[in-house]
C-alpha cells in the first residue's frame, strides 16, 4: 500500500529540470540501493543509438507482449505527459500511481546525505519501481544520452542493442563518429550479446568492436524505412530470446507518422530533431506537396541539422514556430528563419504559438489540397498532439498506448 503523495510532487519533479544533465552512475546507484534495488527484479534489454532507439524499444515491447510476456518499457523524453516514460504492457502508468512512485523517490533522496536527482534520473527511478511492483517479466530500457555514463546502465541487461550512430550531442559525447560510437557501446556488459545495426563507416564498427569484442552481433536490414528497420532488429533480438515472430503492430505517436486530421486536413507528426532523422523523413515524402510546420530547440549544429531541407522538394510553405518543455530553450523564430533562408526555396511564415501555427498550416494545406508535415523538436510534436487530444476530446492514455495488451494463454 502506497503512502499518499504530496500535492506538490509534480512541482518537485519540474524543479529537477534545473539540475540539468548529469553523466555518471554514482547518484542513481545510491538511490536504487535506498529504494531496494528494484532494477534487479527483472531482466532488461538495454538500447542505445542516435536515432531509432525508441522505435526499437516500442517494437520489442509489442513483440514481447505478443509472446505473452508482461513488458515494462522506459523511454524518454515524453511527448505529452511524463507517465508515458513508464509503460507497462504498452500502457502509460496511471498518473496517481506515478505520483506515489515519485514520492518514494523524493523520500529516498532526503535520506542523509541528501541527493538531488535530475529530472531524467527521477523518472528513471520511478519507472524501475513501477516495473518491480508490477512484476514485469522483462523491461525494455532506452538510454537517455550516450550509454557508458547513462544512469540506465545500471539495469540488469542480458541483451543490449545499438541502432544508428551519427553526430548528435557532440558537445557531450564527442565530435567524431568514433567517439560517439565508443560512448554508446559503453552499454555493453561482458558476455552479453550486443546487437548493432551495421554501420557503413569502418571506424564506427572498429570502435564498437573495440569495446564489445566478440559479443557484437552485426545486423543488416532489408528495409530502408525507420520503422521497418526497427521491426527487423526487434525480430532478431526476439529470436535470441526465444520469442516467436508474431508481427505485432505498434502506434508510436510522433514517430510512426500515423496521420491525424486537423481541421479536416491530413497531418503527419514526426520528431525528426537531427540531420539524420530529418533526411530520412524528407526522403519518405520526396516530391509530395505539403506545408511544413517546424520548431527546434537550441543546439550547437543548427545549420547541419536543417541542411537536408536544401535538397527537399514539394514544400509550398514553411511555418516556423517556437517550442518549450525541455531542458533547452527554443531556437528563436528569427534565427531559424535566417538559417532557413540559406536552404529553403519555399516561402516562410512565423507564428510563435504552435497551435495557431498548426491552424495556419492546415488552412494553407486545405487551399492547396495537400497535407501538413510537422517536424523538429519532440516537444513541438507533443504540443500538437496534446492540443489535438484536447480539441477532439480523445482519451489521452488510449492515444499514448502503443500496442495491444499481452497475449494470454488459457489456464
Amino acid at each position: 500500500m502506497h503512502s499518499p503523495a504530496d500535492p506538490d510532487i509534480r512541482e518537485w519533479l519540474t524543479d529537477r529540470i534545473g539540475a540539468g544533465v548529469r553523466l555518471g552512475l554514482a547518484t542513481c546507484a545510491e538511490m536504487l540501493g535506498r529504494l531496494g534495488s528494484p532494477e534487479r527484479a527483472f531482466p532488461s534489454v538495454h538500447v542505445a543509438g542516435t536515432n531509432g532507439k525508441g522505435s526499437l524499444c516500442a517494437h520489442l515491447s509489442a513483440l514481447g507482449a505478443k509472446n505473452g510476456l508482461l513488458i515494462g518499457l522506459f523511454t524518454s523524453p515524453h511527448l505529452v505527459t511524463v507517465e508515458e516514460r513508464a509503460r507497462i504492457d504498452g500502457i502509460p502508468v496511471e498518473p496517481e500511481e506515478f505520483d506515489f512512485l515519485l514520492e518514494e523517490v523524493r523520500r529516498a533522496s532526503l535520506i542523509k546525505p541528501e541527493i538531488h536527482p535530475t529530472y531524467f534520473e527521477a523518472t528513471f527511478l520511478a519507472s524501475m519501481l513501477a516495473f518491480a511492483e508490477a512484476g514485469v517479466d522483462r523491461a525494455i530500457i532506452e538510454t537517455g544520452l550516450g550509454g557508458r555514463l547513462d544512469s540506465t546502465r545500471l539495469v540488469q541487461a542480458d541483451i543490449c542493442a545499438i541502432t544508428t550512430i551519427s553526430l548528435d550531442h557532440t558537445e557531450i559525447l564527442g565530435d567524431s563518429l568514433e567517439q560517439i560510437a565508443t560512448e554508446k557501446a559503453g552499454i555493453h556488459r561482458e558476455g552479453v550479446p550486443l546487437f548493432c545495426l551495421r554501420h557503413e563507416d569502418d571506424t564506427v564498427r572498429n570502435a564498437i568492436e573495440g569495446v564489445a569484442g566478440g559479443d557484437v552481433i552485426w545486423c543488416s536490414t532489408e528495409s530502408t524505412d525507420a520503422q521497418g528497420i526497427a521491426r527487423e532488429l526487434a525480430t532478431a533480438i526476439g529470436q535470441r530470446l526465444g520469442w516467436e515472430n508474431l508481427e505485432p503492430e505498434i502506434r508510436w505517436a510522433g514517430r510512426t507518422r500515423n496521420p491525424l486530421e486537423w481541421l479536416g486536413v491530413e497531418c503527419s507528426l514526426s520528431a525528426a530533431h537531427n540531420e539524420e532523422s530529418l533526411a530520412h523523413d524528407l526522403r519518405e515524402i520526396e516530391g509530395e506537396r505539403h506545408v511544413m510546420l517546424l520548431g527546434l530547440t537550441q543546439k550547437s549544429d543548427l545549420e547541419e541539422t536543417i541542411a537536408p531541407l536544401s535538397s527537399s522538394t514539394g514544400c509550398i510553405l514553411t511555418i516556423v514556430t517556437e517550442v518549450d518543455g525541455g531542458r533547452n530553450p527554443s531556437v528563436p523564430a528569427d534565427i531559424l528563419v535566417n538559417a532557413l533562408s540559406e536552404s529553403r526555396n519555399s516561402s516562410v511564415e512565423v507564428l510563435i504559438d504552435p497551435s495557431q501555427a498548426m491552424d495556419r498550416a492546415a488552412e494553407v494545406a486545405r487551399e492547396h489540397d495537400c497535407r501538413v508535415y510537422v517536424t523538429g523538436s519532440i516537444h513541438l510534436v507533443g504540443k500538437i498532439l496534446g492540443e489535438f487530444v484536447k480539441r477532439e476530446r480523445i482519451d489521452l492514455r488510449k492515444t499514448l498506448t502503443i500496442h495491444q495488451p499481452r497475449a494470454r494463454t488459457e489456464g
